[in-house]
């Protein structure tokens, strides 16, 4: 196997990347929770969590956790306005 030298990016590039990552994890975090926020106002309008799970192909367990999760995301954003 033929070695290859790692580049060496300048300071500045380095730092842009790293906030370029830094970016993209936080706006992750920002749809996961509001994913998980949308399902538990789904369920509060009568939608199941097995209809959510089977609509998305995971397990109606794994949909509750979310909802359970969902909920107190709102609880938090709720209370923070």
């Amino acid at each position: 196997m033929t070695y290859r030298k790692r580049m060496e990016w300048p300071p500045h590039v380095r730092q842009m990347l790293g906030e370029e990552l830094r970016l993209a994890h936080e706006a992750a975090r920002a749809a996961e929770a509001a994913f998980k926020i949308r399902m538990y106002v789904a369920v509060e309008q009568g939608v199941t969590t097995q209809q959510i799970a089977d609509k998305l192909g995971i397990s109606q367990a794994t949909a509750s956790k979310y909802r359970i999760q969902g909920e107190a995301l709102y609880q938090e954003r709720a209370a923070a306005e």
